[in-house]
Parts: structure tokens; C-alpha cells; sequence
């Protein structure tokens, strides 16, 4: 057996706190009492591979702890949009064969695509932002994400979401991909944030010239962790591929001088998270 997977397997988790693991980029492994909990999990090589000798080649800065296949566990799979490194076109069609009991949360714009991975309509459960959902035990709250742009779809909502993750009295924060927006804090002020998970990436001429959609940089990262006074804030997308990384060293200087209470996580190296 994988030894991270044995090691969330064999964790004990008490009832109101968390166990979680980073995967790398904006993936992460939530253990409670009861459940276990993906978020974003890219563990596949998909996206090495069809960018392979192309000006947007994505050479990886650090591998993936777990084959999709070794994902045995997964009671829920959270996923915040459709681009390659969140849901993974080659690994998500795979855990769901290795975990059958995986229910799957994704944008109500990316329910065809799960679709066409195979996996069953019973399987799949949506959101469209601005809205939430009870499943499990648990509440995931929808609150659009703007990935450069909003890209609503009047019927399907917003293909970008960030995810408030309600669950055994903690209140977790999974911005997803985004920048900052007008009245964009207010939407999360209300949530009581415990953890926030936010991408430091940022975005520029470079990235933009080759169609990436930019998110937070350092100093925004910072600022929205404090306007939503999240008690916790964890720094995500970065060190995985090196043609769209963040500098977490310039994160944690920021975070420091404006007394931003965070954690910089090591890959596969767990933390404890638990109700004030």
C-alpha cells in the first residue's frame, strides 16, 4: 500500500478537528472523524505530457505522493473547475474505479465532463456559485471564483468556484483559482473562516501570452486572508510546475510583516487543524 495512503488510513482523527495533507498545487487530502476528503487532487502526468516540447511545457517541480490508482479512500472528491491540474482528465476517471463509494462535487459547467469520464449521474453532484449543498454530513458553500473572468453561463453558473467547506464545527476556505473582485470579501466574511487555502501564483505578460489565467499574487493572497479575518491562512499553486509557480518565500515575507497568521505546508506532511 502507498504510505501516505496508509497514513491517512491509519490516522485517528477526534471529532472537532482535521487532518490534512498537501498534494501539491491546490490538492489536499482532508481526514475528520468520519470522512475523507480530496480537494483538486492532479495526480496524474496529463498535463507533462500533452504540453511536451511546446512553449508552455509544464516540466513538474515535484512528483505526485499518490498514483490515482492507489486512491482507495476517497469518500468525496472536491473539484473547483475544469482546467487540467484541478480536474485531472486522467487521474479523476481513475479514482473513481478505484473508490466506488466517491461522490463527486464539481461546478454544475464541468458535470459533462465527469459525464464523459464515466462515471454515473448518481455520482456527480454540482453547484453553480452563490449557492451550497448538504451531502454527507457536510456543507460546501459555492462562492464564484474570477479566473481572470467570471465566464458565467446563464443557465449553468460559474464554471470557477471557491468552496467554503463547513464541516465537524470548522470552517474551511478552498479559494480555488481567482483573482481579487469588488465585494468579493464580503461573500466570505459571514463564513467565519478557520482555514483559508489561497493561490499565490499571481499572473503576468508572460503567462498571459501563452493563455494562462492568472490568480492572487503574494500581496493579494495577504490582503484577502486578512479581510476575511481567517484565523489560519495556507499558501497553494505553487512548486508544481515551473512555468506557472509562485515565490512562497516572497508569500511568507509579506505574511510576516503584515502579521498574517499562516502555515506553509510541506508536501505529504500533515497538519492538525482543530475548533477554537
Amino acid at each position: 500500500m502507498n504510505r501516505l495512503i496508509k497514513e491517512i488510513n491509519d490516522a485517528v482523527v477526534k471529532s472537532g478537528s482535521l487532518s490534512i495533507w498537501w498534494l501539491g498545487q491546490e490538492g489536499y487530502v482532508i481526514k475528520s472523524s468520519d470522512l475523507v476528503i480530496y480537494i483538486d487532487p492532479y495526480l496524474s502526468t496529463y498535463a507533462e505530457r500533452i504540453t511536451l516540447g511546446k512553449p508552455n511545457e509544464h516540466v513538474r517541480m515535484m512528483q505526485a505522493p499518490i498514483r490515482p490508482e492507489e486512491v482507495t479512500n476517497a469518500d468525496l472528491v472536491i473539484c473547483t473547475h475544469d482546467h487540467a491540474d484541478h480536474i485531472d482528465p486522467e487521474g479523476i476517471p481513475i479514482i473513481s474505479h478505484s473508490s466506488t463509494k466517491t461522490k463527486f462535487i464539481v461546478p454544475e459547467c464541468a458535470r459533462q465532463t465527469l459525464l464523459e469520464f464515466d462515471i454515473s449521474e448518481k455520482r456527480i453532484y454540482t453547484l453553480k456559485g452563490d449557492d451550497a449543498l448538504t451531502i454527507s454530513g457536510i456543507t460546501i458553500a459555492a462562492v464564484p471564483a474570477k479566473h481572470e473572468q467570471f465566464d458565467k453561463d446563464e443557465i449553468m453558473g460559474y464554471p470557477y468556484l471557491s468552496y467554503v467547506i463547513k464541516i465537524d464545527g470548522l470552517n474551511l476556505l478552498h479559494a480555488g483559482d481567482t483573482i481579487p473582485y469588488v465585494g468579493q470579501i464580503e461573500k466570505f466574511r459571514p463564513h467565519e473562516i478557520d482555514l483559508a487555502f489561497v493561490p499565490i501564483n499571481g499572473r503576468d505578460k508572460f503567462r498571459h501570452d501563452l493563455e494562462f489565467e492568472g490568480n492572487f499574487n503574494c500581496t493579494e493572497a495577504v490582503d484577502f486572508a486578512h479581510g476575511i479575518t481567517a484565523r489560519l491562512t495556507v499558501p497553494m499553486h505553487y512548486n508544481m510546475f515551473s512555468i506557472n509557480t509562485g515565490n512562497v518565500e516572497e508569500f511568507r515575507r509579506i505574511a510576516l510583516e503584515k502579521k498574517l497568521n499562516f502555515l506553509v505546508m510541506e508536501p505529504s506532511i500533515p497538519m492538525v487543524i482543530k475548533k477554537k
